[in-house]
């Protein structure tokens, strides 16, 4: 790939850490659940919010679950913003076949084999379509500032 092709990929790319940093926050947030749902009595959001004094450790643990529930939503925001970025250029690309391998990768992030199946196509023919794909939507990539 010549360089252009390298900066459009990463661009396609950008939102890929945002994804597995909330997939990582997702995960958590399920454990934390599951642990409160073990440990601690129900509680009602806002009486935990509107506490003035230190709480106990099981309030603590909500307002814990309360801030990384908070900062998923954040980056799910952020991520969404990204996606909606990503298929405004993509959607730029005429052909269908060209649009369906880069959502399949940047928007909806399959891994090589799934986008394979998807597409019913070779691992070798869907990289020539992922290199194709990278070519017609380079025009539309914004320029760095």
């Amino acid at each position: 790939m010549t360089e252009r092709e390298e900066r459009a990929k990463a661009w396609l790319n950008r939102n890929y850490d945002t994804a597995l940093e909330i997939e990582a926050i997702k995960r958590r947030l399920e454990r934390m659940n599951s642990d409160l749902e073990k440990v601690t009595r129900p509680l009602k959001v806002k009486e935990v919010i509107e506490a003035n004094n230190p709480g106990n450790s099981q309030e603590d643990k909500m307002v814990d679950y309360i801030e990384l529930s908070e900062k998923f939503v954040e980056r799910l925001k952020y991520l969404m913003m990204l996606d909606a970025q990503t298929m405004q250029v993509i959607e730029k690309v005429e052909s269908p076949i060209l649009r369906t391998i880069l959502i399949e990768r940047y928007i909806n992030r399959l891994n090589w084999n799934q986008i394979k199946e998807k597409v019913h196509k070779d691992g070798g023919w869907v990289f020539e379509l992922h290199r194709q794909a990278i070519s017609a939507v380079m025009p539309y990539i914004p320029e760095r500032r």
